[in-house]
């Protein structure tokens, strides 16, 4: 047996491949073929894209716009400020396990038949005598509007998002922060409901706006950015939009939702003009941000409304401006831990660790005036918590507890999830 098994062997190494040489190249060629059918599936992904977005309709604006139309999302470019006046793209569930990195091949947009901006508008690039180049800023970011993690799953798209004509200039704590985490939220929401939503963005371009003075094509710096988020299913059609200031903003995303329909009114456009009346009143009209799956811990809620607390109690997110002054903050207690080695307590209002906006410290000598376990009872429950606003190490602002009567549980309406 062995003979034979040897004889073949042989005689295959005379006249071709041997057995092993064989199945690698079948294992070649299917790993190519595997390849190929991907891309295909990638074409045809972002063709549905864009089909989706032609069959909801683009925004009809009163001004000339150069509609521009890339593999999977659109424009409405405007001429005179070589930034768009939106974008429109949908998001898809793909994101979840998409795993394409940033590709930073930011260049011109060669369809903006009016030309795009370009890196001179934001930065001079200067090649130092060792071959490496520095870089003279202008102050702002390449802020993208439809952002490069939104199309993870496909390295075409993500490129695509890298057009100079997808930027306009942000403050860095805006862009960096601010902005971004309005799109991790938008694709936070994108998980958690496994199903496709529509995002329109752009800068407000209106108004009197500066000037980057060393831009090459002298843009203007928007004061406002907007985004809107829109589910068009039959079963949980919904929408609302943010606005917020090109800084670094004070206050969580949810401070800063606003209604489709006063975001029309704003920039002149009509969003979704393919809509129905009554769908198209029952999406623009409201904007109800707890509508929205976007808590990555189930326990965590979003701040009570300010606007509904009565006077002197003051929302989680108020209590940072109150640092240093006494004063009553309300909230969810959605995390608790107990040191055994300290015997110090810790709660968490609102959102957990790490994500944490506002504390409560029960020291050991503040534990011994409690006639309750603070971690065990308090747990899941709204309260106002009275005591003079710190920050701690990180920058988050807390209450020190010593006694019990700085504790109250806020049996208001506001208690109900």
């Amino acid at each position: 047996m062995k003979w034979v098994w040897w004889f073949f062997c042989s005689a295959s190494l005379v006249y071709g491949q041997s057995p092993l040489q064989q199945k690698e190249q079948e294992l070649k060629a299917l790993k190519l073929k595997e390849q190929e059918i991907n891309a295909e599936i990638e074409r045809l992904k972002l063709m549905q894209c864009l089909n989706l977005l032609q069959y909801q309709g683009y925004p009809a604006s009163p001004q000339p716009l150069e509609i521009l139309e890339h593999s999977a999302y659109a424009m409405g470019f405007d001429c005179n400020y070589k930034m768009p006046a939106w974008t429109f793209h949908v998001v898809i569930p793909d994101i979840t396990f998409g795993n394409v990195s940033r590709s930073n091949d930011f260049r011109v947009d060669s369809m903006a038949a009016c030309g795009s901006s370009e890196e001179q508008d934001y930065f001079i690039r200067k090649q130092n005598p060792d071959g490496t180049f520095s870089h003279d800023g202008f102050g702002f970011d390449r802020g993208h509007l439809i952002p490069s993690a939104d199309f993870k799953w496909s390295p075409i798209g993500l490129s695509e998002t890298y057009f100079y004509s997808n930027m306009s200039p942000q403050r860095p704590q805006f862009n960096r922060e601010s902005w971004a985490e309005v799109e991790g939220l938008v694709r936070k929401m994108v998980e958690a409901e496994k199903k496709n939503l529509y995002v329109l963005t752009a800068p407000i371009l209106s108004g009197a706006l500066k000037t980057v003075e060393r831009s090459v094509h002298q843009l203007k710096i928007p004061d406002w950015h907007y985004k809107i988020v829109a589910d068009l299913s039959e079963e949980t059609p919904r929408g609302m939009a943010f606005l917020m200031p090109n800084r670094k903003c004070e206050y969580r995303p949810s401070h800063y939702v606003v209604s489709i329909d006063s975001l029309e009114k704003l920039t002149g456009l009509d969003f979704f003009p393919k809509l129905n009346d009554s769908l198209e009143r029952k999406i623009e009209s409201f904007a109800d941000f707890t509508a929205w799956k976007t808590q990555s811990n189930s326990n965590d809620v979003e701040p009570l409304n300010a606007l509904e607390l009565p006077k002197g109690y003051f929302n989680t997110e108020q209590a940072l401006s109150k640092v240093g002054a006494t004063c009553t903050i309300v909230g969810k207690v959605v995390s608790a831990k107990f040191s055994a080695k300290s015997e110090a307590t810790f709660l968490n209002l609102d959102q957990s660790f790490p994500k944490q906006i506002f504390s409560l410290m029960i020291w050991k000598d503040g534990r011994r005036n409690f006639s309750y376990k603070p971690e065990a009872d308090l747990l899941g429950k709204y309260i106002a918590v009275t005591g003079k606003v710190s920050l701690d190490k990180n920058g988050t602002p807390g209450i020190t507890v010593d006694k019990e009567e700085q504790i109250q549980v806020w049996e208001d309406d506001f208690s109900k999830d």
